[in-house]
């Protein structure tokens, strides 16, 4: 018997790893039965009765066995969790995956896309970009004579690229003069705010040259939308797990994700600080996510951003906590040089 723990907490420990590993219901004769445990069976129904009326476990149906409660999975991961060393295969793929100098957006993207590979969860990440961030290069390229190349470059390194094409052509006079345009409304200043004074320039234009900045606030609003929405990963993994065909109310999980703004709100202030979270089911506040367990770590300070996992309560949390610590200290490593 674990010497750190009373005998009640070793049964419920028991209980607990045996429920996340198989899903089912676990019998006093199986914990009877473990080595190391030393007590009669009559002790151990005891013990998980006392464990039962203090709301640790409960009876799905009328067999003996007992999975455990939100409570009690909660117990277990505050005090009995043993994380497992990360496998090196997962360490070099994140090392891999994430390596340095990659803008913001493209290191969200391979994170989301690695840690739903790796456990089968889906992964959300915080929406990639600050509302503050800075324009530092516009540019128009002409591809051919009724379309242009959008080039916009920001302080972290990220590109947009958009084509616009127009029914006319648009003359060398009127794309240089529209460049022009361009960087004196957006060059180095706060994307929200150059969007502002470009829309007021536009305004005292006609013809082509104001039918193509309209094109391009179009792109632009469209990519500061883009840019302040979580990236989710893995909504295909959950809908194939069999605790999803089992459980109806894992597919309520999808609605949330379609309209994630509460969940991401709730995240960001889980993540308030430098520590892994764990959230169970109705301790979210969301009915919908009732039958699922959520991850999160915040991994950089400013701008706020996190990395978190959605899965069936069951995940194998001594395995997916020390990734997702290694996921997080490999992009704040990357964007906080």
């Amino acid at each position: 018997m674990n010497a750190r723990l009373a005998r009640a907490d070793v049964i419920l420990k028991m209980i607990v790893e045996q429920y996340l590993a198989d899903g089912q219901p676990v019998s006093s004769k199986f914990i009877a039965a473990q080595e190391g445990l030393d007590v009669s069976p009559a002790t151990v129904r005891n013990t998980m009765v006392q464990l039962e009326q203090s709301g640790l476990i409960r009876s799905p149906h009328t067999s003996a066995g007992r999975i455990p409660t939100t409570q009690g999975i909660r117990e277990f991961f505050n005090r009995m969790l043993q994380l497992q060393p990360l496998p090196m295969r997962w360490l070099q793929q994140v090392q891999k995956q994430l390596p340095l100098e990659l803008p913001v957006s493209l290191l969200c993207q391979r994170a989301g896309q690695l840690l739903t590979n790796l456990t089968g969860c889906v992964a959300i990440i915080s929406p990639p970009k600050a509302g503050e961030r800075i324009i530092r290069q516009v540019d128009l390229v002409r591809l051919a004579a009724d379309s242009l190349l959008l080039v916009v470059i920001d302080e972290d390194g990220d590109i947009l690229h958009r084509v616009l094409h127009h029914k006319s052509q648009v003359d060398n006079a009127t794309l240089s003069q529209g460049l022009c345009l361009l960087n004196a409304a957006l060059s180095g200043v706060q994307w929200q705010e150059g969007m502002s004074r470009l829309e007021i320039m536009a305004q005292r234009e006609q013809g082509t040259l104001q039918q193509l900045v309209s094109r391009v606030l179009g792109q632009l609003g469209l990519d500061e939308m883009q840019q302040h929405q979580p990236l989710i990963y893995g909504q295909h993994q959950l809908l194939l797990s069999p605790e999803y065909q089992r459980n109806p109310a894992l597919q309520q999980v999808f609605s949330m994700l379609e309209n994630p703004a509460g969940l991401v709100r709730f995240l960001q202030t889980l993540s308030s600080d430098g520590h892994v979270k764990l959230v169970l089911g109705k301790e979210t506040g969301f009915a919908e996510l009732s039958s699922v367990s959520l991850i999160v770590q915040r991994y950089q300070q400013s701008p706020h951003r996190f990395i978190a996992l959605l899965g069936p309560r069951r995940m194998p949390y001594g395995q997916f906590v020390p990734l997702i610590e290694a996921c997080s200290r490999q992009l704040n490593l990357n964007l906080n040089p």
